[in-house]
């Protein structure tokens, strides 16, 4: 017999049923939500790990503060040169429009330039510039542009310090100059080196067209590594960043850091501007698209071998003739495993001189005058009587680029043991300087020599005759000297003759003519140097 269930129960059990059935598989769901994509991570030139990077390692920055030539340009924001210039088109000499920030975008083309108004880059005009620099130089801040580039990829990551100075004042003269100190870190992002204490794994450093590198562990070896901030030594002039302190052959004349007295500019003195890659279009950072010259243009460059020194404003950082990128932007540690090893200096990238590049003598002359030098075997490097090159030392180079009055004998394998006499027979009225560099092969420094703006006339004659041992001289090197591994003289002096009698009635000191004098003395009868020879 069936079983009886009440009409309630039997009721409530079917609403269950059809309430657990529509659940379980009966009612329309909702569609599905698309995925919200997940966020671009922001500029890394703009988050917090990317400053914290950039403040950690900024440089330690020493600038000349001793002798004659001191460095009078910090490096400093880009306004100081923008904002007292105005944009010019090479082609239509008519054409001004008055520069700011923002309008550098609109005239981003490579035939166009930025000019200081009422000045022109020469050395007659170098006070002109260095009035105007000092009447300006503190409304704005001591200033390095930091760019980070994550190249995870590629297997690193890049920290570079831009530094822009107003006026590059050495042999070269040309209004503004940007050069680079740059760190590099194996491929973890900002905020992962940051989170693991991670340091360089090497430092590369602007020279002229091109710069040294070294490891992260030598730097730190030989100390040239403060807390964990790099340590740049900058050239009075040129603003070519050095590992040590010292004088250094660079072509077109000596880069001079100073050896023991700098204004030092640490980090927490500098104003850190962390920058964006090109085209991000933000506000301020306009001129990072400008690809034209940051300097008056002028078609001009000196030769120098397979060097070319340009007398004109350069590039920005990130573009190169052409409207090209630049391989230090582009490519960053491509360009740093190119930079010769430190000590090895920058221009062996580009030239190679016969035996050892430590061991090369540079003597050079700046002047309306011939420039002649003797070992302690008489043999001569030099013009002859007839205006012809003598070279007797093998293997010596004499060098005048064109254009200019400066001449350089290059002379290898040196050795102050040897004996140098050099002369100095002037053709023109004028100033002359005289630099030379001499390696010492037992005590393993280069002895250093300068006389600076020495009056000249077509009959002055003038020598210095440069002994291996001077008392007084060969005390122990300072530690600056001991890094940079020159050693400077400063007692050899300069005898002249000012009236082509052959008598050396008067000498100066090393240094600067007007600061240091010139002291007459008792008449030098004129064969303690012997004059160039006739050839056969």
């Amino acid at each position: 017999m069936g079983i009886m269930w009440p009409v309630k129960t039997v009721i409530l059990t079917l609403i269950c049923l059809c309430f657990f059935l529509a659940v379980s598989c009966g009612c329309p769901k909702s569609p599905p939500q698309p995925e919200q994509p997940t966020p671009s991570p922001p500029l890394i030139s703009h988050s917090e790990s990317a400053e914290q990077l950039a403040k950690r390692f900024c440089p330690i920055i020493h600038l000349k503060g001793e002798g004659g030539l001191i460095e009078h340009y910090e490096p400093t924001q880009i306004e100081t040169l923008v904002d007292q210039s105005l944009v010019r088109d090479i082609n239509d000499p008519s054409f001004q429009e008055k520069a700011s920030i923002s309008s550098l975008l609109r005239w981003s083309k490579s035939i166009y330039y930025l000019d200081l108004v009422g000045l022109t880059p020469s050395i007659e005009h170098y006070d002109d510039y260095l009035r105007s620099y000092n009447e300006i130089k503190n409304r704005y801040k001591p200033t390095v542009y930091a760019r980070i580039s994550e190249q995870i990829e590629d297997g690193y990551t890049v920290l570079q310090y831009w530094l822009f100075y107003y006026f590059n004042d050495w042999r070269d003269y040309h209004e503004g100059d940007w050069e680079l100190v740059q760190l590099n870190f194996t491929g973890k992002t900002a905020k992962e080196i940051i989170e693991a204490g991670e340091e360089p794994f090497s430092a590369a450093y602007s020279q002229h067209q091109a710069g040294q590198q070294m490891s992260w562990g030598k730097m730190k070896e030989a100390g040239f590594i403060e807390d964990i901030h790099p340590v740049v030594y900058v050239a009075q002039g040129s603003h070519s960043n050095y590992f040590t302190p010292g004088n250094f052959w660079a072509g077109l004349d000596f880069d001079d850091t100073g050896l023991s007295s700098w204004q030092t500019y640490q980090p927490e003195q500098l104003n850190i501007v962390l920058l964006p890659e090109p085209g991000a279009t933000e506000e301020g950072f306009e001129w990072l698209d400008f690809k034209g010259y940051w300097g008056e243009y002028r078609n001009f460059y000196i030769s120098l071998l397979d060097l070319r020194f340009w007398l004109c404003g350069p590039f920005g950082p990130s573009w190169k003739e052409g409207e090209s990128n630049s391989e230090k932007w582009k490519q960053p540690v491509k360009w740093a495993n190119n930079l010769p090893e430190y000590p090895k200096p920058f221009w062996t990238a580009f030239f190679s001189m016969l035996g050892d590049w430590a061991k090369l003598a540079v003597f050079s002359l700046f002047s309306p005058a011939d420039l002649h030098v003797y070992d302690s075997q008489g043999r001569h490097i030099g013009l002859d009587e007839k205006g012809q090159l003598e070279t007797q030392i093998p293997g010596a180079m004499y060098i005048t680029p064109e254009g200019t009055d400066y001449k350089i004998i290059l002379i290898p394998d040196a050795d102050i043991a040897n004996e140098y006499r050099v002369l100095a027979k002037g053709t023109e009225q004028g100033k002359m300087d005289i630099r030379l560099q001499i390696p010492d092969i037992q005590r393993k420094l280069r002895r250093y020599l300068e006389y600076l703006d020495v009056p000249i006339s077509p009959k002055t004659v003038a020598r210095a005759i440069i002994k291996p041992e001077i008392p007084g001289l060969m005390r122990a090197p300072s530690p600056g000297e001991m890094q940079g591994g020159t050693k400077r003289d400063t007692i050899t002096k300069l005898e002249i003759d000012n009236n082509g009698d052959g008598i050396f009635e008067m000498e100066s000191m090393p240094g600067m003519f007007i600061q240091q004098g010139a002291t007459p003395v008792a008449p030098t009868e004129p064969d303690a140097a012997p004059t160039p020879k006739r050839s056969p």
